[in-house]
């Protein structure tokens, strides 16, 4: 079987420009692309996506989650609530010492942390 590896996590919002801010100043970033009505996040050789939301593809709350790796999950916690967003789920202690957070960012987007702290 073949190698697999998370290429792309796109995430639909109602606001490109607002969540471009958010999301810069929580990764200390800017977007690898900046367009009307897509934005652009790389981290290696993986994307995060904004792209603005459709009928056929809708903002969700807490539906499928990415899930980011960092280190010292509670800076990344607070870092996020410092800019408006808010816990949505957790700190819960997974497998092999792993711990997640979901976080809500001020627009009702989800995305998730993972840290081995």
């Amino acid at each position: 079987m073949s190698k697999v590896s998370l290429r792309t996590c796109l995430l639909f919002v109602a606001d490109i420009k607002k969540s471009k801010e958010f999301y810069e100043k929580l990764f200390l970033q800017k977007p690898a692309e900046d367009l009307s009505d897509f934005v652009s996040f790389q981290f290696g050789e993986t994307f995060f996506n904004l792209h603005l939301a459709d009928v056929l593809s809708p903002m969700s709350t807490g539906g499928s989650v990415g899930y980011f790796c960092v280190e010292n999950l509670d800076e990344w916690i607070k870092r996020a609530k410092e800019l408006g967003a808010q816990v949505w789920r957790g700190p819960l202690a997974i497998e092999d010492g792993w711990i997640i957070v979901q976080i809500q960012d001020p627009f009702g987007n989800v995305i998730g942390f993972e840290s081995k702290d």
